[in-house]
């Protein structure tokens, strides 16, 4: 209904498709440019990662205040200023030098390309899930942020190889402007319900539950950097951390509507599913950290062959996603036995990268591995994901998915980054020691400290097999999505 009348009913929603795509590749900082943009800006590696950490951050700090936007703003309003805010990033951050102000520019950009998102996906959710299960929509959800995240991550490669990094920039910029064109052109003011005011937003507890979590990011990604507790900026990012969190304790009890509210902790089995996270997040930098060292430094892969690996995990996540929504949806498999099968396609895929580690694996040996791996990822995500909404109420649910953001795509992935090169320069040391009295070639310490840390990866997979074996989660088949008329009510006796 947010489409003018000339425009045939057929091809709304692919408009609606053209605009996620265009969303999904605007992320104001891209992990493809990682290394051009070290060189360029004069940053560290752990600089470019803080600034990709603040993207995500930023992503997930939306969630809370998602409805609230939607109710007071029209369909198209919120369209072009997304995509307005995502352009001044991008217009931006190529030009900027200061390692804090990039990471503020990163969070800014993550909320706005969520804010876009989460636009489309709840203007689609009828026709994706015209019965309002969530199983249905989160699959459809999940492949698409997570499948076109990394189909554009190859076009931003190639566009970086044959180019410059400031180029994707420039075609997330182009991309932005055909979303405005086509907002202002082919919509009308619409919004679903009556106006709602955004009185009564906690703004300040979102810039303290920001602080916190970006803290002790920070901390975790430059520990190791900076000689941990010896730095100075070690010890004030504590304290900042320190002090986020006591001010936001004593908000949750004395504030009428804080950001994230009392219940949205004492949601059943919230602990669980943040240990299962923590630990999937913690095994998940075994591709990031070990596989690109294995393909860089010991296959000697180029840059197009390393993003051409992407393709079979985008192909693992689509079975991923097929897979759940037909589990969950169709069959009502239990929970449990889904994150299982899916975590077991992660372990699935250590097992098979220990046995690859020499330098006469060829490209295609790494294909089925990376199927492994992108199916267990979203089939974990997915699930976990549903079970969320299965054990909280939908006035806390949004804020639930935040606090798991905090986990997944805030502190997860540092700590195992941290974890696992530190884990890595120990290793190696002994290796070189040991190889190097023997006369071993050179690449030979670096081959069997991979393998080594795969083999760990494995025993600590099977160990989080056991944890999900144990955990407890309950049968509980939930709501379904609430229609826009129940999600204003909640929202309106909220405030």
């Amino acid at each position: 209904m947010s489409f003018k009348d000339f425009v045939p009913d057929g091809i709304r929603f692919w408009i609606y498709m053209l605009f996620l795509a265009c969303f999904q590749f605007s992320n104001g900082m891209y992990f493809t440019a990682m290394s051009q943009m070290e060189g360029s800006l004069a940053m560290t590696p752990n600089d470019v990662k803080m600034m990709s950490h603040a993207v995500l951050i930023g992503l997930t700090m939306y969630f809370p205040v998602a409805f609230r936007l939607k109710f007071r703003f029209t369909n198209r309003t919120c369209l072009i200023m997304a995509a307005l805010m995502l352009i001044g990033c991008n217009l931006i951050v190529p030009h900027v030098h200061s390692a804090p102000l990039l990471v503020l520019l990163g969070f800014i950009a993550g909320f706005a390309r969520l804010f876009g998102t989460f636009e489309c996906f709840s203007s689609v959710l009828p026709k994706v899930a015209p019965t309002h299960n969530y199983a249905v929509f989160l699959s459809f959800v999940f492949f698409v942020v997570l499948g076109v995240i990394h189909v554009f991550d190859i076009a931003s490669t190639y566009i970086i190889y044959y180019y410059n990094w400031r180029y994707v920039h420039l075609a997330a910029i182009g991309l932005l402007l055909i979303v405005i064109l086509c907002a202002c052109v082919l919509m009308r003011p619409f919004r679903p319900m009556p106006k709602m005011p955004l009185y009564g937003i906690d703004w300040l507890g979102m810039v303290l539950w920001s602080t916190f979590i970006l803290s002790l990011i920070f901390v975790v990604q430059y520990g190791n950097q900076l000689n941990w507790l010896d730095s100075a900026y070690i010890r004030v990012a504590l304290g900042a951390a320190s002090l986020a969190l006591a001010f936001n304790i004593w908000r949750l009890f004395n504030v009428r509507h804080p950001f994230l509210e009392v219940n949205a902790f004492q949601s059943g089995n919230l602990l669980n599913l943040m240990i299962v996270f923590l630990l999937m997040g913690i095994l998940l930098t075994t591709k990031t950290v070990l596989q690109n060292t294995f393909t860089g430094a010991i296959l000697h892969f180029d840059t197009l062959n390393t993003a051409s690996l992407k393709w079979f995990e985008f192909f693992g996540m689509a079975l991923g996603a097929v897979f759940s929504w037909f589990a969950l949806s169709r069959l009502n498999w239990h929970k449990k036995l889904v994150t299982f099968i899916g975590m077991s396609f992660i372990v699935l895929y250590t097992i098979q990268m220990y046995f690859l580690m020499s330098p006469d694996t060829n490209i295609e040996k790494l294909y089925l591995p990376l199927v492994c791996c992108g199916f267990g990822q979203v089939v974990i995500f997915i699930t976990l994901t549903v079970y969320a909404q299965a054990t909280a109420p939908f006035r806390n649910y949004f804020q639930v998915i935040c606090i798991l953001g905090f986990i997944r795509t805030g502190i997860a992935s540092p700590i195992g980054d941290a974890i696992y090169s530190r884990a890595m320069s120990g290793v190696l040391s002994k290796h070189l020691a040991f190889l190097g009295e023997l006369g071993q070639p050179q690449g030979l310490p670096l081959q069997y400290t991979l393998q080594d840390l795969y083999g760990y990866s494995v025993i600590f997979g099977v160990i989080i097999l056991i944890v999900i074996a144990a955990s407890r989660f309950k049968k509980h088949v939930g709501m379904p999505i609430p229609t826009f008329m129940r999600m204003y009510r909640v929202l309106k006796i909220k405030n």
